[in-house]
């Protein structure tokens, strides 16, 4: 997220805003939900920490949550979810009408 910054007499302190690299628009801390394969299976992993933007709700997650999530995607089947979920899937002919 931004920082704060000094002028070279350390007076007056401001804000960076952070922006997404898609849209330009602010970012702020929130949470996400990533959606991840892993072969044929889908992983669902709510409430992420990230600084969203407010515009087009693009996450960027930062490189320590980045490592933790990694780590457990290494030992995920150790872990029992907290629910499943059902989610129907269609193809691309179904979907476009084709």
């Amino acid at each position: 997220m931004g920082e704060r910054l000094q002028d070279p007499k350390g007076e007056k302190m401001k804000e960076t805003i952070d922006r997404c690299d898609l849209c330009g628009g602010e970012l702020r801390p929130g949470k996400t939900t990533l959606e991840i394969w892993r072969g044929e299976e889908l992983l669902v992993i709510r409430d992420v920490p990230a600084d969203v933007c407010q515009q087009c709700n693009e996450a960027y997650i930062s490189v320590d949550v980045s490592e933790r999530l990694d780590h457990f995607l290494e030992e995920y089947h150790r872990h029992r979810p907290e629910r499943y979920l059902a989610v129907p899937q269609y193809s691309a002919a179904q979907a476009m009408g084709g």
